[in-house]
């Protein structure tokens, strides 16, 4: 029995009976996992989906606290400036 998935640009297909995952490009070239590196290549896969799913984003509000403790300390060395006048 075989399972496959044809996508845009590539297409995976996995042999039950040979035991074999196979990831096709569009060009023709093919890439064939026996099951060990084929279970490797999903936990790889799984691992950077979680990384970037579970990533957090950066808030507006940490940009915006920046700005302002910059302007605060351009500020202060005017000020600082303006006692050697």
């Amino acid at each position: 029995m075989s399972i496959v998935k044809n996508l845009k640009f590539a297409s995976f297909e996995w042999d039950e009976d040979k035991q074999l995952f196979t990831i096709t490009n569009t060009d023709g070239e093919k890439i064939s996992l026996n099951k060990t590196y084929s279970f490797a290549f999903t936990r790889f896969f799984v691992r950077v989906a979680q990384k970037n799913w579970l990533r957090s984003k950066p808030t507006n509000t940490t940009k915006k606290n920046q700005v302002a403790s910059e302007a605060q300390e351009d500020i202060d060395i005017e000020e600082q400036m303006a006692l050697f006048e």
